[in-house]
């Protein structure tokens, strides 16, 4: 139901009551709130749930809805600048089926990433891009303590310093580090796998 601005809490509420074996769930650019995604916890069947930019999301209705929802394995919280280091920290202890955790421009700092480590043994995507106050610290300690993740996205995480992700590569090669300048090394190695070479460019 994503970008659609007809949809409301009373409509979150009717796939419920009405749809009790959902599985796959987005409200992405809705006009929902949390009055609405509190109904959400009834859907225990609930795998995948895409919140993304919605109205009006607090943090009490996530974790509440992470702790009822107990097969959930994805959940996309990008763009709700309320979501903050204390739900990802319950996020952590609670989603026990939880695989992939999305956090683009949410209000975290390195306390989050620490507790995801931390707490998760289940997580293997984390995306933190344009979270500004993530730093060499954060990313550090969750590729550290971390036994599960395998993905890291720090796109536009400008306080974290591309020598610390470089250092981060080397040393926990099992983990995919997502900045600008990963991702550019990755694109240009996938090209020269497949015969690409500069000199052999044709010219126009």
């Amino acid at each position: 139901m994503q970008e659609n601005k007809m949809v409301t809490d009373r409509s979150v509420r009717a796939f419920a009551e009405h749809c009790p074996e959902l599985q796959f769930v987005g409200f992405m650019g809705c006009s929902v709130t949390s009055q609405g995604v509190i109904h959400l916890t009834r859907l225990r069947s609930l795998s995948s749930l895409d919140l993304r930019h919605i109205s009006e999301l607090n943090n009490e209705t996530v974790m509440e809805v992470v702790r009822k929802c107990r097969n959930l394995s994805s959940l996309n919280l990008c763009l709700n600048w309320s979501i903050n280091d204390r739900c990802v920290e319950i996020i952590a202890k609670e989603g026990r089926s939880l695989k992939e955790l999305y956090l683009v421009s949410c209000k975290i700092t390195d306390y989050a990433l620490i507790a995801i480590g931390q707490y998760s043994s289940t997580i293997e995507t984390v995306d933190a891009g344009w979270c500004k106050e993530i730093t060499d610290q954060g990313a550090t300690q969750i590729a550290k303590s971390s036994k599960s993740l395998r993905y890291l996205g720090l796109m536009r995480c400008d306080k974290v310093n591309e020598e610390t992700v470089e250092r981060l590569v080397l040393q926990y090669p099992h983990i995919v580090f997502s900045t600008v300048m990963q991702d550019c090394k990755r694109t240009l190695e996938r090209a020269y796998q497949m015969g690409w070479s500069p000199n052999t460019s044709t010219a126009s």
